[in-house]
């Protein structure tokens, strides 16, 4: 028996050998191959997550999957090497392939950060930094002695070129952290502008010259020019995105202002997309500090040292060793080669890379950009009443209990259209004249109605629906007239069958679907309240009165001209007490009777309606705060982001201080300037 117990141990560890042996052969190997690829799907699809389409969520769960498992590769395939003794390897590659796997922890250029709290985590990231490049080094000189003296020396060049990508991973981090950020706003001040203006001789003063007055000598149009201006605007608005209030001298105004005579709607958005872009690289990305010249001269320090080790491994490297392991060595040093190169391509067709290549050849190849193409949709009826082909609902609540995978599935795309942006862009227009009748002294007020204004001129006629805007909190508001919309949408389909066709239906639908889409997934850029349990009892309300869509749209046109407020009818239908349903459809009937009260037509009506979810929207935007809409940016650019940024560049933002000049200035004629130049003096103007 003590025979079969020692042969069975031996055999064990017989065994075990063996399996770790064929471990640090085979298990290294494929380590560094996956982190390879995995650095080549990271530098393709980083930044894809910024744009905004049905496959959006799928794309950033893909993304965030692979940029954990990138760092936690790397840094397992370092950690074994660490524990491997020197009997257990004969590989001298592995020399090389420390290095290589430091630089694939600096990751791709195209993601440094998944989340704005990654930028918050920057010492941590630091430290990790400083303890896997001791782990590189001590396996460097722990392993050198089965290596050739060239090779110990080639893995030198690798061994710097990957403290550089990680240092500058960490670097970008620390710049995009929150107190970084701010500083950085503030960095380059050179004292108050009236100081220094009058410091200056006059022909050194500015000049008042709006952006586009500025842009004309320069001769930069089409697409170059909505470029030249966004970049400029982005550097007026950046303090917004700090949290910080920009304070702005009433004679300065024209700073900011996007003249509707000169910059169209489709402009505007343009405009406003790629200051996003600036937004989403300066928090997200490395591209802000590689298009420097330090950032360009580190590249191609970085390019020739990989190169050289290249053609040195080529001539100098001992053959000898196994041909896969050679196989690998080449594989990474080309993989390597191959992301500097693609990332530098990446670089120059950026906005950074064409606003500092604007005139040269280059960038007349680039395609111009366009504004925000699609915007999120959910309707409260797809969600509610979907067809009923097979009940899976039991077996999806148990695995997921908040239904989020039928909220992904729901969730429909539609394009921003020229004619929405044409309606949002005069919408804001007309506000912009409002605020500036009133000297800019009631901005809250103007952004805090919710749709009420749309309404004035009505008399006692609209009392009945104005306590759906007024009375009520945001969220419910909002499942009221959804629901309103809905009816009236479907009820004016039955009787004339091509409404679908009007635009301002069209756009009614499309921003009271969009807006029901921030409740329902996006609740923390609403004002607080409770619209989750809103829409879920709204949803079982409007599913107790209808089993699916066509039901719906037959049964929902028998509620008009019945009493649905009694408390009968509710308890009867199985009314929630926080469902918005049967009240939603009393709007809409309410809706329906002015249009025979004032002698309108289906035009007028869906005009209210669509004004209605303007002011909703624009509402919206400006309750949310600017760090959300800075965080979204990782789920892709909302189009609530949009209109809170368009809403800037016309002063419909609590952030944005419009003062009038001192009085001592004011009696002596001062007329303030902006150096379009100059913008490191834009703090200057920060309350």
């Amino acid at each position: 028996m003590m025979f079969l117990e020692i042969r069975d141990q031996a055999l064990l560890r017989t065994l075990s050998d063996r399996i770790l042996s064929l471990w640090l052969r085979w298990g290294l190997r494929a380590m560094v191959i996956v982190s390879l690829t995995v650095q080549l799907i990271l530098i393709k699809l980083g930044s894809r997550r910024r744009f905004s389409d049905r496959n959006s969520k799928t794309v950033s769960f893909f993304i965030w999957t692979l940029y954990l498992f990138a760092d936690w590769l790397a840094a397992l395939a370092l950690g074994t090497l660490l524990r491997s003794r020197k009997d257990e390897v004969t590989n001298p590659q592995v020399l090389l392939w420390a290095p290589f796997l430091l630089l694939h922890l600096g990751g791709p250029d195209t993601i440094t950060a998944y989340s704005l709290s990654d930028n918050e985590l920057w010492p941590r990231h630091f430290f990790g930094m400083c303890f896997q490049i001791g782990v590189a080094l001590y396996v460097y000189v722990k392993f050198w002695t089965i290596a050739t003296a060239p090779l110990i020396f080639m893995a030198i060049p690798i061994f710097i070129v990957g403290v550089i990508k990680y240092g500058e991973r960490v670097w970008s981090l620390f710049k995009a952290s929150s107190v970084r950020f701010r500083k950085f706003v503030f960095s380059d001040d050179k004292g108050s502008p009236l100081e220094v203006e009058h410091s200056q001789s006059p022909s050194e003063r500015g000049t008042r010259l709006t952006l586009e007055e500025y842009l004309e000598p320069k001769q930069i149009k089409g697409k170059y020019g909505d470029l030249y201006r966004a970049f400029h605007l982005f550097q007026v608005f950046k303090p917004m995105f700090a949290d910080l209030k920009l304070r702005i001298y009433q004679n300065l105004s024209y700073v900011f202002e996007l003249d509707q005579n000169k910059v169209s709607a489709e402009a505007a958005f343009t405009i406003v997309e790629i200051e996003l872009g600036f937004l989403y690289d300066l928090l997200y990305t490395k591209i802000p500090i590689v298009i420097t010249r330090p950032g360009v001269i580190l590249r191609f320090i970085c390019l020739s040292f990989i190169t050289c080790t290249l053609l040195a491994f080529f001539v100098f490297g001992n053959h000898h060793d196994s041909r896969v392991d050679i196989a690998v060595s080449y594989l990474l040093m080309v993989g390597a080669i191959f992301l500097e190169i693609y990332s530098a391509l990446l670089h120059l067709s950026s906005d950074w890379g064409l606003y500092w290549g604007i005139g040269s050849k280059l960038v007349r190849f680039t395609k111009p950009k366009e504004g925000i193409r699609s915007m999120a949709q959910h309707s409260l009826l797809d969600y509610c009443l979907p067809p009923r082909k097979l009940n899976l609902a039991a077996v999806l609540n148990f695995f997921d209990s908040e239904d989020r995978m039928g909220k992904y599935l729901h969730t429909g795309w539609k394009d921003v259209s020229p004619e929405l942006q044409q309606f949002i862009y005069s919408g804001l227009q007309e506000k912009r004249k409002k605020n500036a009748e009133i000297e800019f002294k009631n901005l809250s007020e103007l952004l805090d109605e919710r749709g009420s204004s749309v309404f004035k001129g009505m008399g006692g006629s609209s009392d009945d629906i104005l306590w759906s805007v007024c009375e009520v909190e945001f969220t419910q508001s909002l499942l009221l007239w959804h629901v309103a919309t809905e009816v009236v949408f479907h009820d004016d389909n039955y009787r004339y069958r091509a409404v679908q066709l009007e635009p301002y239906c069209r756009i009614s639908k499309a921003l009271s679907d969009y807006m029901m889409y921030l409740l329902f997934l996006c609740p923390a850029m609403l004002p607080e309240g409770i619209g989750n349990i809103r829409h879920h009892d709204t949803c079982t309300e409007a599913m107790n009165f209808a089993l699916d869509k066509f039901q719906f749209k037959e049964a929902v046109r028998g509620l008009f001209g019945m009493d649905i407020r009694s408390r009968s009818f509710f308890i009867q239908m199985g009314s929630s007490r926080k469902s918005a349903f049967f009240e939603g459809c009393q709007i809409a009937e309410q809706l329906q009777s002015l249009v025979s009260m004032f002698q309108w037509d289906n035009q007028d009506k869906w005009k209210l309606i669509a004004d209605l979810w303007l002011d909703m929207l624009t509402y919206a935007a400006a309750q949310c705060s600017w760090r959300e809409h800075a965080w979204q940016l990782q789920h892709g650019e909302e189009f609530l982001t949009h209109i809170a940024l368009l809403m800037a560049h016309l002063g419909l933002s609590k952030k944005i201080q419009i003062v009038p000049l001192p009085k001592m200035l004011e009696e002596a004629d001062f007329e303030p300037t902006f150096h379009w130049d100059k913008l490191h003096r834009l703090t200057s103007y920060l309350a």
